[in-house]
C-alpha cells in the first residue's frame, strides 16, 4: 500500500508544475529504484544475521555508492548542485536516467558476485594458509608506534618531493610511487594503535597518551593535504577500529557517528575548498611556502561571516556530492569520444593496468602510464586542471560499453568476497588480518576507474604485510610472544 501511494505521489509531482521549478525531477522515480537497489543486499545480510558496517558491500553503499548517486541526484534534483558541465549532458532527459540504469545494473552485478559462493570458497580455500598466531593488544603498541614514525616521515619525504598534498611535483622520478605507497604506513599504524587501544577495554592514561598526539599527527596532515576528505578519513579509522576490536553497534552509536561524519565533511569541504582557492594551482613549492597557504586559509575563513561560510560549504558539498551528472556526460559522450581516446592514453586502459601493474616503474623504465584522470578529464570535460569523477561504471562503459558493466562489476564481488572471507569473515579476527583488510577495504575507490580497483588492493595490501612485518619483527625483538589463535 505503502508503495502505491508513493508511487501515486511521484506521478502527480511529474505532472504539476513542479517541473519547471525543478527541471529534473524526472529522475526522481529512477533515484527511488536505484535507492532499493543499494539496499537489497544490506536487508538481505540483516536477515541473514550477517550485517556489519565493514562488509565491503554495505561499506561501499555507505561510504561512497549511495551518497553520490542518491543523495547527489537529490542535490541535481532541487537544483542545489549546479555544475558547470550540465550542457555536456546530450539529451539528459534520456542519459540521465539511462545513466542510473546502468549505475543500477553495475551494483546488481557486484552484489551478486560478492554473495554468489565463488568469492567464499576463494577465501575459505586461502584463509586456511595464513598464519593464526597474534599477540595480546599491549604488545602493539611500541610496535605501531615504530611504523608510525616510519610512516610520518615517508609523509614529510613526500611532501617536499610534491607526491602527495595538493601539487605536483615537478620532475617525475622512478621512485614516486613507491614514496607515495609508504605513505599509508601512517594509516596502518594509526589504525593498529587505536584498534589495539580499543581491544584492551580500558580508557586510562595510556588511552589518553597514544591517542592524543595520534588526533595531533591527523590534524596536521589533514592541514598540509590540503584534502577535503582527509578529516572523513580520520573518523572512519576511529569508528572501524572501534567496531573491529568487538563494539557493537547500537542506534544511539550510529547516529554519532552520523553526525560526527556530517561535521567532518562541513569542516573538510570549508578548509579544502578554500585551501585551493588560496593555493591558486597544483604548483609544487617549498615548505615554507606551502605552509603559508595554511595560514591563509584560515584567515579567509575567519574572515567570512558564519552565514557565507555554511552556504559555501552547502554549495560546495552538493556539487562534490553529484557524481551522477559527472557519470552522465561520459555515458552520453563515450561513443563520439572512442576514435580520440588513443590520444590521450585511455584506449583499452583496463587490459593496459591490469596486465602491467605487477612491475615496479623503477624495473621498467618504458612502462605504460596507468590510466590519467587529468588526460579523462581533458578529454570529456575540456579541463585538465582537475580531476573528474570516472567511477567503475563508467570505466567499464568505455572498455567494453553496456553489457561490461554488469560482467565487470560481477568479477569484481568475487574478488571482494575473497578477500573479506580470506581476512576477516567467519573467524577468530586476528589483528594482522584485520589490519590488512582495513587497508585494502580503504584502498578501493569507486570514484576511480575500475582498472584501478585491484592494482590499488594489491600495491596497499602489499605495502601494509610489509608493515605488518616490520610491527612483528619489532614485537619479537622486544621479547614478546606470539598466542595460537584458534579457528572461530
Amino acid at each position: 500500500m505503502g508503495s502505491v501511494v508513493l508511487i501515486a505521489l511521484v506521478l502527480v509531482a511529474l505532472n504539476s508544475g513542479l517541473t519547471e521549478t525543478f527541471p529534473y525531477l524526472y529522475i526522481l522515480p529512477w533515484l527511488l529504484a536505484l535507492s532499493a537497489v543499494f539496499a537489497a543486499p544490506i536487508v538481505f545480510l540483516f536477515y541473514r544475521g550477517r550485517l556489519v558496517i565493514y562488509d565491503p558491500i554495505v561499506f561501499a553503499v555507505g561510504s561512497y555508492l549511495f551518497p553520490a548517486f542518491v543523495i547527489g541526484g537529490v542535490m541535481l534534483l532541487t537544483g542545489s548542485s549546479q555544475p558547470g558541465i550540465l550542457d555536456l549532458i546530450q539529451e539528459p532527459t534520456f542519459n540521465l536516467p539511462y545513466t542510473i540504469v546502468l549505475i543500477m545494473l553495475g551494483f546488481a552485478g557486484l552484489a551478486l558476485g560478492y554473495l554468489m559462493p565463488f568469492g567464499a570458497v576463494i577465501g575459505r580455500t586461502v584463509e586456511k594458509f595464513l598464519p593464526r598466531s597474534d599477540f595480546v593488544p599491549e604488545h602493539f603498541i611500541v610496535p605501531g608506534l615504530v611504523l608510525l614514525l616510519l610512516g610520518v616521515a615517508s609523509i614529510i619525504l613526500a611532501l617536499v618531493m610534491g607526491v602527495i598534498g595538493y601539487q605536483l611535483p615537478e620532475q617525475i622520478t622512478a621512485f614516486d610511487g613507491l614514496v607515495f605507497m609508504t605513505t599509508s604506513f601512517w594509516t596502518q599504524a594509526f589504525f593498529l594503535l587505536m584498534y589495539s587501544l580499543f581491544r584492551r577495554k580500558k580508557y586510562d592514561f595510556l588511552f589518553v597518551l597514544i591517542t592524543m598526539p595520534l588526533v595531533a599527527i591527523a590534524l596536521a596532515k589533514a592541514l598540509f593535504s590540503g584534502n577535503r576528505g582527509s578529516l572523513i578519513q580520520i573518523v572512519v579509522v576511529f569508528g572501524l577500529s572501534y567496531l573491529f576490536a568487538g563494539t557493537k553497534l547500537s542506534f544511539r552509536r550510529m547516529v554519532l557517528g552520523v553526525v560526527v561524519l556530517c561535521f567532518a565533511l562541513v569542516l573538510g569541504m570549508i578548509y579544502g575548498t578554500t585551501f585551493r582557492n588560496v593555493k591558486g594551482n597544483e604548483s609544487q613549492m617549498s615548505m615554507d611556502r606551502y605552509a603559508e597557504n595554511i595560514s591563509s586559509t584560515f584567515q579567509n575563513v575567519h574572515g567570512s561571516d558564519i552565514s557565507s561560510t555554511m552556504s559555501f560549504a552547502f554549495s560546495s558539498i552538493a556539487v562534490r556530492l553529484d557524481a551522477l551528472s559527472t557519470l552522465a556526460v561520459v555515458v552520453s559522450n563515450y561513443e563520439q569520444l572512442a576514435p580520440y581516446e588513443e590520444s590521450y592514453s585511455l584506449d583499452n586502459n583496463i587490459w593496459r593496468d591490469l596486465s602491467t601493474f605487477l612491475i615496479p616503474r623503477f624495473l621498467w623504465k618504458d612502462k605504460p602510464s596507468e590510466s590519467d584522470p587529468r588526460r579523462y578529464s581533458d578529454l570529456y570535460f575540456n579541463n585538465s586542471e582537475s580531476s573528474f569523477v570516472i567511477t567503475p561504471f563508467g570505466d567499464l562503459l568505455r572498455n567494453f560499453g553496456p553489457i561490461g558493466v554488469p560482467i565487470g562489476m560481477f568479477f569484481f564481488g568475487i574478488v571482494l568476497r575473497s578477500v573479506y572471507r580470506a581476512l576477516v569473515e567467519d573467524q577468530k579476527l586476528i589483528t594482522w588480518r584485520v589490519v590488512l583488510y582495513f587497508i585494502i577495504l580503504t584502498a578501493v575507490s569507486y570514484e576511480a576507474f575500475y582498472s584501478t580497483l585491484i592494482p590499488n588492493m594489491t600495491k596497499f595490501g602489499f605495502t601494509a604485510v610489509v608493515g605488518m612485518v616490520i610491527v612483528h619483527f619489532t614485537a619479537r625483538f622486544l621479547g614478546y610472544s606470539q598466542v595460537e589463535t584458534f579457528r572461530a
